[in-house]
């Protein structure tokens, strides 16, 4: 088992880390919009968050289906620690981060949508994909550390099959 999954902290880090990234490479994005390289960086960044936030997700959701053999998890605690999942120092740094994502992706895809003509490439855009990121870290975070009541229904018995 890997450090990031072990330590609740580690997940965390990942996750501020992620954003910072993001928003320094929108900051010299912005300025350079109109510049090829520019564009490329930032799509490619976008598109990489992106991406580790998709398997994230995924990876995420099939250990939770897995847990909820014995937990009940909601969709909501899941991905945005809501309730007693997570603590509250957790939850407001990563909610923090995924509403910075959100914020500094529609501010830049906006930034770069003014002044466009028909065959001019909003590369900001691309920064939309991002709070996939900031989900998976949530929904990462809480399938590994989080706290969740017992199975409401108790008739349901839990097999011992492994999901995946």
């Amino acid at each position: 088992m890997s450090e990031w999954s072990r330590s609740p902290k580690a997940l965390v880090r990942a996750d501020l880390i992620g954003t910072a990234v993001f928003t320094a490479v929108i900051a010299v994005g912005v300025p350079l919009r109109d510049e090829r390289p520019a564009q490329i960086v930032v799509g490619a960044v976008s598109m990489i968050l992106f991406t580790i936030g998709a398997a994230g997700c995924l990876w995420a959701y099939v250990s939770a289906l897995d847990r909820s053999r014995v937990d009940e998890i909601g969709v909501a605690n899941l991905f945005l620690l809501t309730g007693s999942t997570a603590p509250a120092s957790t939850k407001r740094i990563m909610a923090a981060a995924l509403c910075a994502q959100v914020v500094v992706a529609i501010g830049a895809a906006t930034i770069g949508a003014v002044g466009l003509s028909g065959s001019q490439v909003n590369a900001l855009a691309f920064g939309i994909l991002v709070p996939m990121f900031g989900l998976a870290m949530n929904s990462l975070w809480a399938v590994r550390h989080g706290a969740f009541g017992p199975r409401l229904d108790p008739a349901v018995q839990p097999s011992n099959r492994k999901i995946g």
